[in-house]
């Protein structure tokens, strides 16, 4: 009796089919529940982890972008442009040309060893505009300018000259005890063809000596072209105190004047014709300062040069010209 009244409370839902229902509905019900639930915070999860992570791209933006294929070819051809600058650095040292250069071009490959890292570490985004603009302008007008100087001493790097000139200036540069430098026995070479060939023209070799040289250049230029290359002595004339190109033009100009005066040469009432010889990347400035320094009848007659060293030579004269615009 006891069985049957226990198994007839009210509160014993076990035996009802309609209990056992809402039991199941209710289990499912918090299933649902919970199911709903995980779900939320899953996508709560994700929703944070995407956050982090776009939040650790801002902060440090290379971190998507380091990999970029693009930022690595570029990384790579600007590396190999600083490894290619200091390899022409140590060629342009062992030339042994007097001048110090080849440290342009160790200064070059650190330049393109930084441009290198902000590349690849993208430096350049991190600075503020206020830095990125003024930077732009003043490369942008670097560039420029460097490109309007090499293209003007390439319009000269084939100047002939006229035949019958009165007078030629042969410029200096390192003479070697014996004989002349490489670069300067391509002007000697260059003006005793023109002497052969115009045998009223007068020769001006002019150049002082340097601490590195035994003597005055315009003497080594003197004996080879007297010894090495068959030119008759008294068509000579040794200008033998300039140091600088500016000098060479000066002084030599002085020497053309007293003998026009004295009538050894040309006319006083006339402007003698003159003839600049120097290597073909050094004509456009020579002839620029020749025209401050007041010659009004000048041209250029452009000797080769090293091939080697062209490259050097031709960016070492656009310095050269800027440093005399600002001097002069």
């Amino acid at each position: 009796m006891m069985n049957e009244l226990l198994s007839e409370d009210p509160q014993d839902n076990r035996h009802d089919p309609h209990s056992t229902g809402g039991a199941t509905e209710a289990d499912s019900d918090t299933t649902s529940t919970t199911t709903a639930t995980g779900a939320s915070t899953g996508a709560k999860t994700t929703t944070i982890k995407s956050a982090i992570a776009t939040a650790a791209t801002a902060t440090n933006p290379a971190a998507s972008r380091i990999h970029s294929p693009l930022r690595q070819v570029a990384t790579a051809i600007v590396s190999i442009g600083a490894l290619a600058s200091l390899w022409y650095a140590r060629a342009v040292y062992n030339t042994h040309t007097g001048t110090s250069f080849w440290l342009f071009w160790v200064a070059l490959a650190l330049a393109f060893g930084v441009w290198a890292a902000a590349i690849w570490f993208h430096w350049w985004r991190a600075l503020p505009n206020a830095a990125r603009i003024p930077i732009g302008i003043v490369l942008c007008v670097a560039l420029c300018g460097f490109g309007v100087s090499q293209a003007a001493i390439v319009s000269h790097m084939r100047d002939e000259g006229d035949r019958n000139l009165d007078y030629i200036i042969v410029l200096g540069a390192q003479v070697h005890r014996g004989s002349p430098s490489l670069v300067l026995r391509y002007r000697l070479d260059k003006a005793a063809e023109y002497l052969r060939a115009n045998p009223n023209t007068m020769c001006i070799v002019s150049g002082g000596q340097g601490p590195n040289e035994p003597y005055a250049e315009a003497r080594g230029m003197a004996d080879y072209l007297e010894h090495d290359a068959g030119i008759d002595a008294s068509r000579i004339i040794e200008e033998p105190d300039s140091t600088t190109t500016v000098e060479n033009l000066r002084n030599s100009r002085m020497i053309i004047d007293s003998a026009s005066n004295t009538g050894s040469a040309g006319s006083a009432a006339s402007e003698p014709s003159i003839g600049i010889v120097t290597n073909d990347f050094h004509v456009f400035r020579s002839l620029h300062i020749a025209h401050d320094q007041g010659y009004t009848d000048v041209q250029g007659i452009a000797a080769g040069s090293p091939r080697d060293m062209l490259l050097n030579n031709m960016v070492r004269e656009s310095f050269a010209e800027a440093k005399y615009l600002i001097k002069r």
